[in-house]
C-alpha cells in the first residue's frame, strides 16, 4: 500500500511542480530554450506527452481532478510503468535524453516524469550523473529532476534531498526523512521547487489526508524489483 501512495505522491509532486512554479524564484538568464526552437522534434515530443497522459491516467491524475477520496489508481499500474520505461528506454537509445532543445519544456518534464515513475531503478541511477549535468545547464527541468533523485534516495532507502516523498502513517501523511532539515527550502529554491508549506498544503487537498509533522523512514532497499 506504502508502495502505491508514495508513486502515486511522487505523480502529484510533479503535477505540483507544473503547476506552482510561478511559488519559486524565477529561472536564470540561462534557461532552455523554448519549445518554438527550430530543432525542436515535434514526432518525439508528442509521443513523450501521450505516455505523460497515459501515466496520469492509470494514477487517476488526469485531467488535474481527483475524488474526495483521493486517486483512483489503476489496478495494472506496474506494468503500465514498465511499458511506458520501456517506451522512455526506446527514445533515450534513438535520440539521448530528451533535453527542451530537443523535445520542448513540457515534453521534456514528461520525460522526467516518467522516469520517476520507472520499474528499473538500476536504469534511472544510472542516468542521474548525466541528468544533473544538464539540470545545471538548464537543458532540463531542475524541479523535475529534483524529485526523480529524492524518488530514487527513497527506493535505496536513505534520506530523500528535497522532501518530495511522502507516505501514509496512522492515517495521515509523513514527509519521509531528508538529508538536512534545516536547509531543506533553500535547496528546495535552488531547484525551483515551491516551499515546504506550500506543497504541504496542496497534498492535503489533494489526498484529503492530514499532514503530519512526523518524520517517516524510507523503507529498506528491495532486494527485488518491486511487483
Amino acid at each position: 500500500m506504502q508502495h502505491a501512495v508514495s508513486a502515486i505522491l511522487l505523480a502529484v509532486a510533479i503535477r505540483f511542480t507544473l503547476v506552482t512554479q510561478t511559488l519559486a524564484p524565477a529561472s536564470p538568464p540561462t534557461s532552455p530554450a523554448s519549445s518554438s526552437a527550430p530543432s525542436t522534434n515535434t514526432s518525439i515530443a508528442q509521443q513523450l506527452l501521450t505516455m505523460l497522459q497515459q501515466d496520469q491516467t492509470a494514477r487517476g491524475l488526469a485531467g488535474g481532478q481527483s475524488s474526495t477520496t483521493g486517486p483512483a489508481v489503476a489496478s495494472n499500474l506496474a506494468q503500465i510503468d514498465t511499458a511506458l520505461t520501456q517506451q522512455l528506454k526506446d527514445i533515450v537509445a534513438q535520440h539521448g535524453w530528451p533535453t527542451v532543445a530537443l523535445v520542448g519544456p513540457d515534453a521534456s518534464k514528461a520525460a522526467t516524469l516518467l522516469l520517476g515513475h520507472t520499474t528499473d531503478t538500476a536504469w534511472r541511477k544510472s542516468l542521474l550523473p548525466q541528468l544533473t549535468t544538464y539540470a545545471d545547464r538548464r537543458e532540463i527541468d531542475p524541479a523535475q529532476l529534483a524529485i526523480v533523485l529524492d524518488k530514487q534516495l527513497v527506493a535505496e532507502g536513505r534520506p530523500q534531498r528535497y522532501g518530495t516523498q511522502f507516505k501514509v502513517v496512522d492515517g495521515q501523511m509523513a514527509m519521509i526523512t531528508v538529508e538536512d532539515p534545516g536547509g531543506l527550502d533553500a535547496l528546495r529554491a535552488r531547484a525551483l521547487l515551491p516551499p515546504m508549506a506550500a506543497y504541504k498544503q496542496t497534498l492535503t487537498r489533494m489526498y484529503h489526508l492530514t499532514v503530519s509533522n512526523k518524520i517517516a523512514s524510507p523503507s529498506p532497499p528491495a532486494t527485488t524489483p518491486a511487483p
